[in-house]
Protein backbone atom coordinates (compact mmCIF):
# COMPACT_ATOMS: atom_id res chain seq x y z
CA UNK A 1 0.00 0.00 0.00
CA UNK A 2 1.35 3.48 -0.94
CA UNK A 3 2.33 5.21 2.29
CA UNK A 4 2.49 8.58 1.46
CA UNK A 5 -0.83 10.51 -0.03
CA UNK A 6 -1.01 11.99 -3.60
CA UNK A 7 -2.56 15.15 -5.37
CA UNK A 8 -4.17 12.94 -8.02
CA UNK A 9 -6.28 10.12 -9.12
CA UNK A 10 -4.75 8.06 -11.85
CA UNK A 11 -5.28 7.93 -15.24
CA UNK A 12 -6.22 4.55 -15.85
CA UNK A 13 -9.49 2.64 -14.14
CA UNK A 14 -9.63 2.00 -10.94
CA UNK A 15 -11.85 1.50 -8.40
CA UNK A 16 -13.00 3.62 -5.48
CA UNK A 17 -12.36 1.76 -2.47
CA UNK A 18 -13.76 4.43 0.37
CA UNK A 19 -13.08 7.84 1.20
CA UNK A 20 -11.70 8.37 5.09
CA UNK A 21 -10.38 11.12 7.14
CA UNK A 22 -6.78 10.94 8.93
CA UNK A 23 -5.80 13.21 11.06
CA UNK A 24 -9.46 14.65 10.33
CA UNK A 25 -8.42 14.94 6.24
CA UNK A 26 -10.61 13.62 3.65
CA UNK A 27 -8.44 11.02 1.87
CA UNK A 28 -9.79 8.94 -1.05
CA UNK A 29 -8.54 5.75 -1.47
CA UNK A 30 -8.39 3.99 -4.97
CA UNK A 31 -6.94 1.08 -6.38
CA UNK A 32 -5.45 1.15 -10.08
CA UNK A 33 -6.52 -1.72 -12.14
CA UNK A 34 -4.42 -3.28 -14.84
CA UNK A 35 -5.12 -6.52 -17.50
CA UNK A 36 -8.85 -6.13 -16.32
CA UNK A 37 -8.26 -6.30 -12.58
CA UNK A 38 -7.73 -4.67 -9.46
CA UNK A 39 -3.82 -4.63 -8.88
CA UNK A 40 -3.87 -5.44 -4.85
CA UNK A 41 -2.05 -1.86 -4.14
CA UNK A 42 -4.12 1.29 -2.60
CA UNK A 43 -3.06 4.69 -3.63
CA UNK A 44 -4.32 7.45 -0.89
CA UNK A 45 -5.19 10.64 -2.86
CA UNK A 46 -5.53 13.96 -0.58
CA UNK A 47 -8.73 15.68 -1.10
CA UNK A 48 -8.21 19.75 -0.91
CA UNK A 49 -10.44 22.68 -0.85
CA UNK A 50 -11.26 24.19 -4.24
CA UNK A 51 -9.80 20.91 -5.93
CA UNK A 52 -11.77 19.83 -9.03
CA UNK A 53 -12.95 16.55 -8.61
CA UNK A 54 -14.71 14.15 -10.95
CA UNK A 55 -15.37 10.59 -11.17
CA UNK A 56 -17.34 8.12 -13.26
CA UNK A 57 -18.37 4.63 -12.92
CA UNK A 58 -17.03 2.75 -15.95
CA UNK A 59 -19.93 1.36 -17.72
CA UNK A 60 -20.40 -2.46 -19.05
CA UNK A 61 -18.54 -1.45 -22.40
CA UNK A 62 -15.31 -1.72 -20.11
CA UNK A 63 -13.95 -4.93 -19.34
CA UNK A 64 -12.88 -3.56 -15.54
CA UNK A 65 -16.24 -2.70 -14.77
CA UNK A 66 -18.53 -3.55 -11.95
CA UNK A 67 -18.39 -3.79 -8.05
CA UNK A 68 -14.65 -5.47 -7.15
CA UNK A 69 -14.43 -7.39 -3.58
CA UNK A 70 -13.02 -5.20 -1.14
CA UNK A 71 -10.64 -8.24 0.40
CA UNK A 72 -10.68 -8.75 4.11
CA UNK A 73 -9.13 -7.35 7.23
CA UNK A 74 -5.91 -9.41 9.10
CA UNK A 75 -5.45 -8.91 12.75
CA UNK A 76 -1.79 -9.02 13.97
CA UNK A 77 0.35 -8.23 17.00
CA UNK A 78 3.28 -6.42 16.62
CA UNK A 79 6.88 -6.89 18.92
CA UNK A 80 5.28 -5.05 21.15
CA UNK A 81 2.20 -6.98 21.68
CA UNK A 82 -0.17 -3.92 20.48
CA UNK A 83 -2.99 -5.58 18.18
CA UNK A 84 -3.83 -3.77 14.79
CA UNK A 85 -5.72 -4.49 11.47
CA UNK A 86 -4.61 -4.55 7.98
CA UNK A 87 -6.88 -4.84 4.86
CA UNK A 88 -5.68 -7.81 2.54
CA UNK A 89 -7.05 -8.22 -1.04
CA UNK A 90 -9.16 -10.73 -2.73
CA UNK A 91 -7.12 -13.66 -2.95
CA UNK A 92 -9.24 -14.53 -5.80
CA UNK A 93 -9.90 -10.89 -7.20
CA UNK A 94 -13.70 -11.45 -6.87
CA UNK A 95 -16.35 -9.48 -8.42
CA UNK A 96 -19.58 -8.92 -6.84
CA UNK A 97 -23.20 -8.65 -7.44
CA UNK A 98 -24.12 -7.07 -4.60
CA UNK A 99 -22.96 -6.40 -0.97
CA UNK A 100 -18.44 -5.66 -0.04
CA UNK A 101 -16.70 -8.83 0.52
CA UNK A 102 -17.41 -11.92 -0.96
CA UNK A 103 -17.91 -15.52 0.43
CA UNK A 104 -14.26 -16.34 1.25
CA UNK A 105 -13.72 -12.84 2.41
CA UNK A 106 -16.29 -13.02 4.63
CA UNK A 107 -14.65 -16.12 6.11
CA UNK A 108 -11.58 -14.72 6.34
CA UNK A 109 -12.64 -11.43 7.91
CA UNK A 110 -10.70 -11.38 11.39
CA UNK A 111 -12.80 -7.77 12.30
CA UNK A 112 -16.30 -9.40 11.83
CA UNK A 113 -16.21 -11.54 14.17
CA UNK A 114 -15.58 -8.43 16.88
CA UNK A 115 -19.37 -7.08 16.28
CA UNK A 116 -20.66 -10.79 17.64
CA UNK A 117 -17.67 -10.82 20.58
CA UNK A 118 -20.42 -10.30 23.58
CA UNK A 119 -22.67 -13.07 21.60
CA UNK A 120 -19.73 -15.56 21.78
CA UNK A 121 -18.02 -15.13 18.40
CA UNK A 122 -14.45 -16.92 18.15
CA UNK A 123 -11.39 -14.27 18.11
CA UNK A 124 -7.85 -14.88 16.95
CA UNK A 125 -5.32 -13.54 19.23
CA UNK A 126 -5.32 -10.51 18.37
CA UNK A 127 -8.88 -9.39 17.64
CA UNK A 128 -9.25 -10.40 21.43
CA UNK A 129 -6.36 -8.00 22.44
CA UNK A 130 -7.81 -5.64 20.12
CA UNK A 131 -11.33 -5.39 22.17
CA UNK A 132 -9.54 -5.47 25.51
CA UNK A 133 -8.68 -2.16 25.16
CA UNK A 134 -11.12 0.86 26.37
CA UNK A 135 -13.88 1.39 24.38
CA UNK A 136 -16.18 4.37 24.35
CA UNK A 137 -20.20 4.95 23.74
CA UNK A 138 -21.82 7.20 21.87
CA UNK A 139 -24.85 9.28 20.77
CA UNK A 140 -25.28 10.75 17.36
CA UNK A 141 -27.74 12.64 16.29
CA UNK A 142 -28.24 12.95 12.32
CA UNK A 143 -29.52 16.50 10.35
CA UNK A 144 -33.18 15.07 10.18
CA UNK A 145 -33.09 14.75 13.80
CA UNK A 146 -32.74 10.97 14.44
CA UNK A 147 -30.28 9.06 16.95
CA UNK A 148 -28.40 6.30 17.22
CA UNK A 149 -26.02 4.58 19.59
CA UNK A 150 -22.48 3.75 18.50
CA UNK A 151 -18.89 2.39 19.86
CA UNK A 152 -15.13 3.62 19.09
CA UNK A 153 -12.18 1.79 20.15
CA UNK A 154 -9.89 4.20 22.21
CA UNK A 155 -7.66 4.89 19.00
CA UNK A 156 -10.45 5.78 16.86
CA UNK A 157 -12.59 7.88 19.52
CA UNK A 158 -12.66 11.01 16.81
CA UNK A 159 -11.89 9.03 13.70
CA UNK A 160 -14.98 6.63 14.19
CA UNK A 161 -17.59 9.74 14.45
CA UNK A 162 -15.76 11.78 11.90
CA UNK A 163 -16.70 8.30 8.89
CA UNK A 164 -20.69 8.72 10.56
CA UNK A 165 -21.81 12.44 8.94
CA UNK A 166 -23.16 12.63 12.16
CA UNK A 167 -25.19 16.56 12.75
CA UNK A 168 -24.07 15.99 16.77
CA UNK A 169 -22.80 13.61 18.43
CA UNK A 170 -21.68 13.20 22.38
CA UNK A 171 -19.62 9.99 24.31
CA UNK A 172 -21.56 8.73 26.88
CA UNK A 173 -19.45 6.15 28.59
CA UNK A 174 -15.93 4.59 28.34
CA UNK A 175 -15.97 1.35 29.39
CA UNK A 176 -13.13 -1.02 29.70
CA UNK A 177 -13.15 -3.29 26.84
CA UNK A 178 -15.27 -3.86 23.71
CA UNK A 179 -17.27 -6.80 25.32
CA UNK A 180 -18.62 -3.95 28.37
CA UNK A 181 -19.11 -1.40 25.43
CA UNK A 182 -21.53 -3.88 23.21
CA UNK A 183 -23.33 -4.84 26.53
CA UNK A 184 -23.70 -0.88 26.78
CA UNK A 185 -24.64 -0.49 23.29
CA UNK A 186 -27.40 -3.48 23.15
CA UNK A 187 -28.88 -2.25 26.49
CA UNK A 188 -29.85 1.41 25.57
CA UNK A 189 -30.82 0.27 22.27
CA UNK A 190 -33.30 -2.14 24.14
CA UNK A 191 -34.43 0.66 27.12
CA UNK A 192 -34.32 3.48 24.68
CA UNK A 193 -34.83 2.29 21.39
CA UNK A 194 -31.70 3.82 19.76
CA UNK A 195 -30.86 2.37 16.87
CA UNK A 196 -27.21 1.22 16.35
CA UNK A 197 -27.70 1.36 12.32
CA UNK A 198 -27.95 4.24 10.44
CA UNK A 199 -27.89 3.85 6.32
CA UNK A 200 -26.33 5.80 3.55
CA UNK A 201 -29.27 7.11 1.98
CA UNK A 202 -31.20 7.82 5.42
CA UNK A 203 -28.39 10.42 5.92
CA UNK A 204 -28.50 11.70 2.00
CA UNK A 205 -32.21 12.74 2.94
CA UNK A 206 -31.47 13.89 6.31
CA UNK A 207 -28.43 16.19 5.41
CA UNK A 208 -30.58 16.88 1.81
CA UNK A 209 -33.16 18.03 3.99
CA UNK A 210 -32.20 19.12 7.92
CA UNK A 211 -33.95 20.08 10.94
CA UNK A 212 -33.72 23.42 12.33
CA UNK A 213 -30.49 23.80 13.93
CA UNK A 214 -31.59 24.08 17.62
CA UNK A 215 -34.19 21.39 17.01
CA UNK A 216 -31.44 19.02 16.31
CA UNK A 217 -29.44 20.54 19.75
CA UNK A 218 -32.80 20.04 21.76
CA UNK A 219 -33.18 16.60 20.32
CA UNK A 220 -29.32 16.14 20.64
CA UNK A 221 -29.17 17.01 24.01
CA UNK A 222 -32.50 14.89 24.91
CA UNK A 223 -31.23 11.47 23.92
CA UNK A 224 -27.26 11.72 25.04
CA UNK A 225 -28.78 12.72 28.72
CA UNK A 226 -31.00 10.18 28.50
CA UNK A 227 -28.34 7.73 27.79
CA UNK A 228 -26.26 9.02 30.60
CA UNK A 229 -29.24 8.76 33.05
CA UNK A 230 -30.06 5.14 31.82
CA UNK A 231 -26.17 4.49 32.03
CA UNK A 232 -25.65 6.11 36.00
CA UNK A 233 -29.08 3.64 37.24
CA UNK A 234 -26.65 0.37 35.79
CA UNK A 235 -25.62 -1.31 38.52
CA UNK A 236 -22.89 -3.02 36.57
CA UNK A 237 -18.86 -2.35 36.63
CA UNK A 238 -16.38 -2.12 33.99
CA UNK A 239 -16.84 1.60 32.80
CA UNK A 240 -18.18 5.09 33.68
CA UNK A 241 -20.65 7.74 32.77
CA UNK A 242 -18.33 10.19 29.76
CA UNK A 243 -19.79 14.01 29.32
CA UNK A 244 -17.41 14.75 26.27
CA UNK A 245 -18.60 16.22 23.23
CA UNK A 246 -17.03 15.54 19.44
CA UNK A 247 -17.13 17.92 17.22
CA UNK A 248 -16.51 18.73 13.46
CA UNK A 249 -12.82 19.38 11.87
CA UNK A 250 -11.71 22.45 10.31
CA UNK A 251 -12.09 20.35 7.14
CA UNK A 252 -15.60 20.04 7.74
CA UNK A 253 -16.67 23.28 8.69
CA UNK A 254 -18.11 24.53 5.12
CA UNK A 255 -20.55 21.51 5.32
CA UNK A 256 -21.52 22.28 8.90
CA UNK A 257 -22.52 25.42 8.03
CA UNK A 258 -25.47 24.36 5.50
CA UNK A 259 -26.92 22.73 8.24
CA UNK A 260 -27.20 26.16 9.96
CA UNK A 261 -28.73 28.13 7.09
CA UNK A 262 -30.30 25.28 5.65
CA UNK A 263 -32.46 27.51 4.14
CA UNK A 264 -30.10 29.62 2.42
CA UNK A 265 -27.23 27.35 1.77
CA UNK A 266 -29.58 24.24 0.73
CA UNK A 267 -27.36 20.69 -0.53
CA UNK A 268 -29.01 18.75 -3.49
CA UNK A 269 -27.62 15.21 -3.73
CA UNK A 270 -25.31 13.52 -6.50
CA UNK A 271 -24.62 9.84 -6.36
CA UNK A 272 -24.72 8.33 -10.30
CA UNK A 273 -21.54 8.72 -10.70
CA UNK A 274 -22.98 8.53 -14.42
CA UNK A 275 -21.86 11.54 -16.29
CA UNK A 276 -18.67 13.26 -16.83
CA UNK A 277 -19.61 16.28 -13.71
CA UNK A 278 -16.92 18.51 -12.63
CA UNK A 279 -17.01 19.50 -9.21
CA UNK A 280 -15.18 21.93 -6.99
CA UNK A 281 -15.00 21.06 -3.39
CA UNK A 282 -15.32 23.00 -0.64
CA UNK A 283 -15.73 20.68 2.51
CA UNK A 284 -17.36 17.52 3.63
CA UNK A 285 -17.95 14.90 6.43
CA UNK A 286 -18.20 11.19 6.36
CA UNK A 287 -18.83 9.58 3.18
CA UNK A 288 -19.65 13.03 1.81
CA UNK A 289 -18.05 16.11 0.27
CA UNK A 290 -19.55 19.36 -0.33
CA UNK A 291 -19.14 20.95 -3.87
CA UNK A 292 -20.12 23.09 -6.48
CA UNK A 293 -19.71 22.25 -10.29
CA UNK A 294 -17.11 23.26 -12.00
CA UNK A 295 -18.93 24.29 -15.42
CA UNK A 296 -21.72 26.40 -13.79
CA UNK A 297 -20.76 27.40 -10.11
CA UNK A 298 -24.15 29.42 -9.73
CA UNK A 299 -26.68 26.27 -9.71
CA UNK A 300 -26.09 25.61 -6.39
CA UNK A 301 -24.45 23.29 -3.57
CA UNK A 302 -24.17 19.78 -3.92
CA UNK A 303 -24.25 16.78 -1.56
CA UNK A 304 -21.32 13.85 -3.77
CA UNK A 305 -21.77 10.84 -2.24
CA UNK A 306 -19.30 8.91 -2.36
CA UNK A 307 -20.31 5.57 -0.73
CA UNK A 308 -21.78 4.93 -4.21
CA UNK A 309 -18.59 4.69 -5.66
CA UNK A 310 -17.73 2.14 -2.88
CA UNK A 311 -15.79 -1.29 -4.38
CA UNK A 312 -16.83 0.02 -8.09
CA UNK A 313 -14.93 0.59 -10.93
CA UNK A 314 -13.98 3.84 -11.91
CA UNK A 315 -12.37 6.68 -13.68
CA UNK A 316 -11.48 10.44 -13.48
CA UNK A 317 -13.07 13.19 -14.97
CA UNK A 318 -9.92 14.72 -17.34
CA UNK A 319 -9.39 18.58 -16.67
CA UNK A 320 -6.80 19.54 -18.80
CA UNK A 321 -4.38 19.24 -15.71
CA UNK A 322 -6.14 21.44 -13.27
CA UNK A 323 -6.77 18.82 -11.29
CA UNK A 324 -3.39 18.85 -10.06
CA UNK A 325 -2.82 22.34 -8.78
CA UNK A 326 -4.33 22.23 -5.10
CA UNK A 327 -4.43 24.82 -2.49
CA UNK A 328 -2.69 24.31 1.29
CA UNK A 329 -5.32 21.50 2.75
CA UNK A 330 -7.91 22.12 5.12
Amino acid sequence: MNSSPVDTFPDSPFVWRDLTWPERQPVAKVEPMAEGAPTGEVVRVRVTPNMALGVVLLDETFAESGLWCSGFAHAELDDAGRPSFRTVPCPRTNRLARGQQCPLCMHLDRFRPIHRAHQGAELTEAARAYIELPHWLYVATFPDGTSKVGTAHERSKTTRVDQQAVARASYVALADNGLIVRHLEDHLTRALGLTQVKRVASKVRAWSGPEDPREIDDLHAAAAEGARRYLKRLEEPGFRVAHDDWSPAESMLDAYEHLERPSDRPLHPHASWEGPELFRVASGTGPFLTATLVQDPGAGDYLLNTASLKNRASMAVQDDGSTTVQTSLF
